[in-house]
C-alpha cells in the first residue's frame, strides 16, 4: 500500500470532528465505500496508530479500524495540515525539489509544513 498523505489528513479530520476526547470511532469516508477502500482506509489508520498519531486497534468486522482517540502529536500535525493553502505550497516546494509529498517520510512532511507555515506568517 502506497501512503497518501492526503488521506491520513482527511483522516484526522473525522476523528478530530468527534466532540468527546475518548471513543470508538469507525473511521469510514465518502469514496471509500467498497472492501478494497476500507482496507486503505484501515491500513492508513495503522500507520497513524504506528507513528503516534492515534490510539486505536484494528476492528473485529473486515477492514475496519476503531479509533479510541487522537493523540497530542496526532493534533500538532493536523493543525499544521488543516489549511489548504500550507499544505498545497509545501506540496508545490516538495516537487519543485523534486519530491513527492505523499512519500517523504513523515517527520520531514511535518518539517515541510512547519517551514511553509511559519513563512507565511513571517516566521
Amino acid at each position: 500500500m502506497k501512503r497518501d498523505m492526503d488521506l491520513i489528513i482527511q483522516i484526522l479530520k473525522v476523528i478530530e470532528e468527534y466532540k468527546t476526547p475518548t471513543n470508538n470511532i469507525v473511521v469510514q469516508l465518502d469514496g471509500y465505500e467498497d472492501e478494497e477502500k476500507d482496507e486503505i482506509v484501515q491500513g492508513h489508520c495503522v500507520l497513524l496508530r504506528d507513528a503516534g498519531f492515534i490510539e486505536g486497534k484494528v476492528g473485529y468486522q473486515p477492514y475496519t479500524f476503531t479509533v479510541t482517540h487522537m493523540t497530542w502529536e496526532g493534533h500538532e500535525f493536523l493543525d499544521l495540515a488543516r489549511n489548504d493553502t500550507v499544505v498545497e505550497k509545501a506540496k508545490s516546494v516538495a516537487k519543485q525539489k523534486g519530491l513527492e509529498f505523499s512519500s517523504l517520510p513523515l517527520d520531514i512532511a511535518k518539517d515541510f509544513l512547519s517551514s511553509t507555515f511559519k513563512s507565511m506568517i513571517g516566521l
